[in-house]
């Protein structure tokens, strides 16, 4: 009897055929069939038990192998799909099981892909001149519904063209000349008031110099390719704010080529990194592990830097979005996708963000259960909520178009929120500043509340006109994790008429107007006028890039003192932050504003969608972690 089919959408509608000028029935794709993890309800639990204090299974972390075993497919779902598949004569080629069993790949042809899935494949433009063929809407056996999670289909090129849009890059900062000239060979003395450096952080969050500095390559920082750190701007960086660090060096940890280029000493190139490493290396005063990712021609992504932790998550990269090595140009990385070939550091700072929108749902919800994966292992990932407020672009913008549901360069439309804050296994640190500091936004915090501490939220006016604003919002996709339900029900209530207005602006919220999504940033740090040496000149820069390799660097410090003590890594600490909110310095004034709002999210009392639970006492926060078990 031939099966009964049902119409797919959700899951399975990302198929793409990606790099074709045309369509053609005999041209060759790839197709790569996702199965669903089944025991993932049960796997989450397990992770909140091992990251709750209170329970015996504390910090009682899993090996690599006990993930992979976990994290396996039914083999009564495999052979339901093989079965399927070979029952389709035109396949004439043999499908291929990934290691870890959680997907098959095999090669066919378009006019086969039609017909086995009963769809029919069209021309469609896509992110400007890129030339893209969508299949969909797909169909497969109803009885394979339940094994299948998602199915991508690709042409074959001869290399990977450039994927997706990039991530935010910084491109700003200030010359500070005054500055410069004060601090020629002698440590510079910095009105905390105007600027942030090394010990405006250690006094503004009660962070004390670190009995034992962090065990070297605990921290890990994730760079793109391009980017780089110069070795002079960080001497001198080292000069002024910690001299005995001069001559040290980030561990470069190169993953698919982990190209950087050191010809061109411009901005762009160098700002990002020169910032990042000379933090966190003066902040815990030790060797930090750089990250570098993709080859002169693909940049790589996230997905490359996990398939380098993860050697069953390689074959799962998908090609349509994904970089995928060896690369046939000239100079680019000849080698297969780096698979495995690093352990992960116990703490890693991402900078970068991407729209939410960008991605597939299930594109997404499978690289958060990798951060996930990455906590089960005692690993603590912390990324910057971005720096453009509820949008995903500086000026002209970047939102969401309300009928077709996909990015525009608008300035109006639904909030877009960034990735991957949306993901609720990681720490996403949102922005603070003085009202004093450079730059600052010169209008009134729209929320009338008095101040717990002297922080507000992130949000600026450069001398360039240009605005920024700490990212803030709600996921798009992602469900709101149990740990913060409490927290940002509070916040939903006490903005109950302003978030009202969002929803009923079409800004924000589901079918029936309520948000049951994750809510971000977890923390806020400083995020305006950090000292920093780029390409030889002292610079004050802004972002929550910065805020979130400071707290970073602040769980680095304190897993390094619990080692000293013979204590494991603290791991995913976000259900011990929510549960004990009275650490954080609560940041009540101040908003972000994109997509036409302004203000979009508010600050308030306890937890708000701009500065989390606000910004850290490490003092309190350093007790409470290392009285864990």
């Amino acid at each position: 009897m031939a099966p009964s089919f049902c119409f797919i959408f959700s899951a399975l509608f990302a198929a793409l055929v990606q790099g074709l000028k045309g369509v053609r029935n005999n041209t060759e794709v790839i197709v790569q069939i996702f199965f669903t993890a089944l025991k993932i309800d049960s796997i989450t639990q397990s992770f909140l038990e091992l990251s709750d204090p209170t329970s015996p299974v504390y910090a009682k972390y899993w090996s690599a192998q006990q993930v992979t075993e976990a994290f396996k497919p039914e083999t009564q779902g495999l052979e339901a799909v093989e079965k399927w598949l070979h029952s389709f004569n035109p396949l004439k080629t043999s499908s291929k099981l990934s290691n870890s069993r959680g997907h098959l790949t095999f090669k066919s042809t378009v006019e086969d892909v039609e017909v086995l899935l009963k769809t029919s494949c069209s021309h469609v433009d896509e992110h400007e001149s890129a030339q893209t063929i969508r299949c969909g809407p797909l169909q497969i056996p109803k009885d394979l519904k339940s094994y299948i999670d998602m199915i991508t289909v690709t042409a074959e090129v001869s290399h990977n063209p450039r994927k997706r849009q990039s991530p935010l890059r910084k491109q700003h900062g200030l010359a500070v000349r005054g500055l410069e000239k004060k601090a020629s060979g002698q440590a510079l003395d910095v009105d905390c008031d105007t600027y942030t450096s090394p010990e405006c952080l250690r006094s503004l969050y009660n962070i004390s110099r670190s009995v034992s500095s962090p065990l070297d390559g605990s921290l890990g920082i994730y760079e793109g390719a391009w980017t780089a750190w110069l070795p002079e701007d960080l001497d001198q960086f080292f000069e002024r704010f910690e001299p005995e660090l001069k001559g040290r060096r980030p561990v470069a940890q190169a993953i698919d080529g982990g190209y950087t280029q050191t010809d061109y000493k411009i901005t762009p190139f160098n700002l990002e990194s020169d910032l990042d490493f000379e933090y966190a290396m003066v902040l815990t005063n030790t060797t930090v592990v750089n990250l570098q990712v993709g080859d002169k021609y693909l940049l790589g992504n996230l997905n490359d830097m996990l398939a380098a932790f993860d050697v069953y998550y390689c074959g799962a990269l998908d090609p349509s979005t994904d970089p995928v090595f060896p690369d046939d140009q000239p100079g680019g990385y000849n080698k297969s996708t780096d698979c495995g070939t690093l352990s992960p550091p116990k703490v890693v700072s991402i900078s970068y963000t991407w729209p939410e929108v960008d991605f597939p749902p299930e594109y997404l919800r499978r690289q958060c259960l990798e951060f996930l994966k990455l906590g089960l292992m005692g690993v603590t990932v912390v990324v910057a909520s971005g720096d453009t407020g509820t949008q995903s672009g500086i000026a002209p913008g970047t939102c969401t178009d309300k009928a077709t549901k996909q990015n525009s360069n608008y300035t109006t439309g639904m909030f877009s929120p960034q990735w991957p804050s949306g993901c609720p296994w990681v720490i996403s640190v949102g922005g603070t500043q003085f009202q004093t500091q450079s730059g600052a936004n010169s209008t009134s915090p729209t929320n009338i509340s008095t101040p717990q501490s002297n922080e507000i939220a992130f949000n600026m006016v450069l001398s360039s006109g240009e605005r920024l604003s700490s990212g803030g919002g709600f996921s798009n996709t992602i469900p709101m994790p149990n740990y913060q339900r409490e927290a940002v029900s509070a916040y939903l209530l006490r903005e109950k008429a302003h978030i009202s207005s969002l929803v009923a602006s079409g800004y924000i919220g589901g079918a029936n107007g309520s948000i049951s999504t994750r809510g971000f940033p977890d923390v806020s740090v400083m995020a305006s006028s950090y000292l920093t040496v780029v390409d030889g000149e002292l610079k004050a820069i802004h972002g929550t890039s910065a805020s979130a390799v400071v707290f970073a660097s602040m769980i680095a410090m304190v897993n390094a003192d619990r080692h000293r003590v013979g204590k494991s890594s603290v791991g995913f600490v976000n259900p011990t932050l929510y549960a004990n909110p009275d650490i954080f310095n609560d940041v009540t004034s101040g908003h972000n504003y994109g997509c036409g709002a302004d203000p979009a999210f508010r600050a308030a009392k306890g937890w708000d969608a701009i500065t989390g639970l606000g910004s850290p006492n490490y003092g309190a926060l350093h007790k409470i972690l290392m009285e864990l078990p």
